[in-house]
């Protein structure tokens, strides 16, 4: 498993990303060329406060940025367990 990342969240059409930490459930590193970015990540949040995790979950519209590429990801979100499934737009 890869070590921890910053990934920047969007809830429901936010115009600043919120910042949080995530493993991903996968052995490689993200590509750095945008074109190489797979269509399904997934992975859990570390750390993540309860008020983080219930606002995640009420959010209607979910968006992460995983690298620097700037690929926009909608995603789902299990509270329970902190796990998300994220799928490229």
């Amino acid at each position: 498993m890869l070590a921890p990342q910053n990934i920047s969240i969007f809830l429901n059409n936010a115009l600043k990303p919120t910042p949080h930490t995530a493993e991903l459930d996968s052995d490689a590193a993200l590509p750095e060329a945008i074109r190489d970015m797979p269509d399904q990540v997934s992975g859990h949040f570390v750390g993540l406060e309860e008020s983080a995790s219930h606002e995640i979950a009420a959010a209607w519209k979910r968006v992460m940025i995983l690298n620097p590429t700037q690929v926009l990801y909608s995603f789902t979100f299990d509270p329970e367990s902190g796990k998300f499934t994220a799928q490229k737009r």
